[in-house]
């Protein structure tokens, strides 16, 4: 796809968080941000008459990792490759416009997760809007008001997955 000079959307929220456990000889991992870079990377090798690819990596607020996500591109070195959006939802705006904790999880969909770490919304959205303000990224997606909008929400065997990386078109997964 990046050599026809298309674009790629990826979500990395379904990855383990820095630190999970893994059976393997590292016995943790790295956390979902260290994909981040093998992804620029490889956005960046593969290009076409002097143009590279396109990609757009997303990842959910209720996510452990979100916090690094949010702030890695402060560093101008890390992730060139690609364009950052943040998939915010309704139950973190919530919990920001109400100034109460937020609760990040793993499985970020789970009703029991593995992995959870509470953080005071407000002092999140306050990071997130520096640091878009700063360097233009995160991008935010208003990750339920678009599903609501969007044909997932008409279809139940289809859910958002991920965005191009233009316009931020959700795409949709069955």
């Amino acid at each position: 796809l990046f050599k026809r000079r298309c674009g790629v959307g990826i979500d990395i929220s379904t990855l383990r968080p820095e630190g999970s456990g893994v059976s393997n000889a590292a016995g943790t991992t790295t956390g979902a941000i260290s994909f981040m870079h093998r992804y620029s990377n490889t956005t960046r090798e593969v290009a076409q008459n002097g143009r590279r690819g396109a990609l757009m990596i997303t990842i959910d607020i209720a996510h452990p990792d979100a916090e690094k996500f949010i702030t890695i591109k402060q560093d101008l070195t890390k992730v060139t490759g690609a364009n950052i959006s943040l998939r915010l939802s309704d139950e973190f705006m919530n919990a920001v416009a109400n100034n109460t904790s937020y609760t990040h999880r793993w499985p970020i969909d789970s009703n029991n997760p593995k992995y959870s770490k509470t953080v005071n919304a407000r002092e999140l959205w306050n990071t997130i809007i520096q640091c878009a303000h700063k360097s233009a990224e995160p991008g935010l997606i208003f990750w339920d008001r678009q599903h609501n909008y969007s044909t997932s929400s008409v279809y139940p065997n289809y859910k958002n997955t991920s965005t191009n990386p233009c316009s931020e078109i959700a795409m949709q997964g069955g």
